[in-house]
């Protein structure tokens, strides 16, 4: 034990902890009360229980008891086959909801907080922005004073990619590694040019993202979850994403080169792929 955590912390130790914070309205939904035209998967989704939410919230992030962490960011393209459940369908249907359009639907009935862009999450009261600004800078029309808006106006089709964050880290009252996605943040391409909308907290929209079928089925994967939702996909880093971020270190300001870049992303994807190893190891021998 001793050898593994003087490994850990000698070798990789690069972030600080990151104390997740789950700031969100996360009370049960009546959908008489919700002020937004939704469909019916996306009605589906945002209808939770009271035990749902209380398992949810049972399961979420913890990092109280973390001796070593790493934060990993990752871009996810729509273009990059496996990435299809954060991109598809384009607009929410009848049985599938799109990612995009459900975090705008939670967030305009201020279910879910949104925060202000920035290269790392912040999640403060300072940085959390208003429902209606956050439709207005997606360019969707609130109907008069109110957050109501039309579901075809939501512009899911025009998001072409996400930034993810994930914190690897290992703890010590457990004794096991793990990776958890902490954040995620649409980003929209509209004539050319790409602008980062917002932070989501994931632990904040897990409870409804486990209510969302993912459109693809992921048999492939692994044969129990044919019918995964959009929770499981994420929890468990099933898509392909490549780094531009750890920590502070923005790779694309250290490796201007694309030749360098790709190199330095591989050798800290090898990296990676090491501790994870190790953290294997640690709980094969408890």
């Amino acid at each position: 034990m001793k050898y593994l955590i003087s490994l850990i912390l000698g070798g990789f130790f690069l972030a600080s902890p990151l104390i997740a914070q789950n700031a969100a309205n996360n009370g049960p939904r009546i959908l008489d009360q919700v002020d937004v035209v939704t469909n019916t998967a996306e009605d589906a989704a945002t209808d939770i229980s009271s035990r749902e939410l209380f398992v949810m919230e049972n399961s979420m992030n913890d990092y109280s008891s973390t001796i070593w962490s790493r934060e990993i960011y990752r871009q996810i393209a729509a273009d990059t086959e496996g990435n299809e459940t954060f991109f598809y369908p384009a607009k929410s249907t009848d049985n599938r909801v799109n990612l995009f359009s459900l975090l705008i639907n939670l967030i305009s009935t201020n279910t879910v907080k949104a925060y202000e862009y920035g290269a790392t999450p912040e999640i403060t009261d300072s940085k959390a922005l208003d429902a209606k600004k956050v439709l207005y800078d997606n360019m969707i029309t609130p109907d008069g004073e109110s957050t109501k808006y039309n579901l075809e106006n939501v512009p899911s089709d025009k998001i072409s990619h996400y930034l993810v964050k994930e914190r690897w880290y290992f703890d010590i009252k457990t004794f096991k590694g793990d990776v958890r996605v902490t954040h995620i943040c649409p980003v929209l391409l509209e004539k050319g040019k790409y602008y980062p909308l917002f932070w989501v907290a994931f632990d904040d929209v897990s409870v409804y993202l486990a209510r969302a079928k993912s459109p693809v089925a992921v048999a492939n994967v692994t044969p129990v979850l044919s019918n995964a939702s959009i929770f499981d996909i994420i929890r468990n880093r099933w898509y392909r994403g490549c780094i531009y971020q750890v920590g502070l270190r923005q790779l694309s300001h250290y490796f201007p080169e694309m030749k360098d870049l790709i190199k330095e992303r591989q050798r800290i994807e090898n990296e990676l792929d090491y501790i994870q190893a190790k953290f294997y190891a640690a709980e094969r021998r408890r």
